[in-house]
């Protein structure tokens, strides 16, 4: 999960002791809040926590957003790969990626594994922003 704040934390004490219950400790806690309050989004881990849907309800009240990021279901690396005007073999030397599991994909044989889908879904709106991490 990351959070975020939507507002003013009006029960500091409450939000840093509501987080403290659900794992990660008072002094981590602590920390979430005042990062939180610098404008930080900050991703936590809440081992303890409760279902989803009362922990987005209960740090609501308390002021603070939940978002719950999810890797896109599915990855049109064709139509990337088109879009930039690339052959297979120009687009995994690009962006090292095997040029079988390129055609792979493609061919609907296998589907990219999460973090994989989600590097091709920012090389479909930022491909120069994974070009100049490549080098």
């Amino acid at each position: 999960m990351v959070l975020r704040l939507c507002g003013e934390v009006q029960h500091p004490v409450t939000l840093i002791q509501t987080l403290a219950s659900w794992g990660p400790g008072l002094r981590k806690s602590h920390e979430i809040v005042t990062r939180l309050v610098a404008g930080e989004r900050v991703p936590v881990l809440l081992a303890n926590a409760p279902e989803p849907v009362e922990v987005i309800s209960t740090l609501a009240r308390l002021g603070v957003a939940v978002n719950v990021p999810h890797p896109p279901a599915a990855v049109d690396v064709k139509a990337i790969r088109a879009k930039l005007g690339l052959s297979q073999k120009e687009f995994a030397a690009r962006f090292c990626f095997d040029v079988g599991s390129v055609q792979n994909w493609e061919q609907g044989r296998y589907i990219p594994d999460p973090p994989t889908r989600i590097l091709l879904k920012v090389i479909e709106q930022h491909p120069e922003a994974v070009e100049d991490v490549l080098g």
